[in-house]
């Protein structure tokens, strides 16, 4: 009886490892998110202000858009690094070009924007996906953001980030219990995204 026992047991342990690098190996081994490219390397100088202009949506969601930038935005005046446009100011100088909230500015345009705002980098962002999906024991968020950081001397793309997470991540991978509303994962998302930023080499004023 007691061998019987102790073979329950040493199986039962053999499962908890196994499960224990399975999903090791799905944080270790999965697609590696941020995706960071890097098209053109950033300026070598410290960079101290800079734009971020309203996200725009490609989903259904309500107010994903408006969402994603001001929490981004948050994220990013919480680092304490740089000194941002305000976005009276940029929304001000988007509408007397003619570039409305569904729209992303072009190359000219970008150049237009950092003159007349005098900054260093320009950010936009895409919301890709932005949902709350149900289950059984409650609301498993989604969301996947498209970021760029711009030159805008030349208008051209320097970095892109492609970033997804859902909310059950966290707790079945992370152990940090669950993120249940996208309000709360874009936040989580948003700090991944600049930490990401950071460690690759952006610099702010503080640096």
């Amino acid at each position: 009886m007691k061998d019987a026992v102790f073979t329950k047991d040493k199986l039962c342990l053999s499962l908890w490892l196994v499960l224990s690098l399975v999903l090791l190996c799905l944080a270790a081994c999965g697609p590696k998110v941020p995706n960071l490219v890097k098209y053109a390397s950033l300026p070598d100088e410290r960079i101290c202000r800079i734009a971020v202009l309203p996200f725009v949506s490609e989903t259904d969601y309500p107010l994903a858009d408006t969402i994603a930038y001001r929490v981004f935005m948050g994220e990013l005046v919480q680092t304490g690094r740089f000194d941002l446009a305000q976005e009276g100011d940029v929304r001000e100088v988007l509408r007397h070009m003619r570039i409305w909230p569904s729209q992303q500015p072009h190359i000219e345009q970008i150049k237009i924007l950092g003159d007349r705002l005098r900054v260093g980098l320009i950010i936009t962002g895409t919301v890709v996906e932005m949902a709350e999906v149900p289950m059984a024991d409650g609301v498993n968020p989604v969301i996947a953001l498209s970021l760029r950081i711009v030159d805008p001397l030349s208008g051209e793309t320097l970095w892109h980030t492609y970033h997804r997470r859902e909310g059950e991540y966290y707790r079945k991978v992370m152990h940090f219990g669950v993120l249940n509303t996208v309000t709360s994962l874009v936040h989580q998302v948003s700090q991944e995204v600049l930490d990401l930023w950071f460690k690759k080499g952006l610099k702010g004023c503080t640096d």
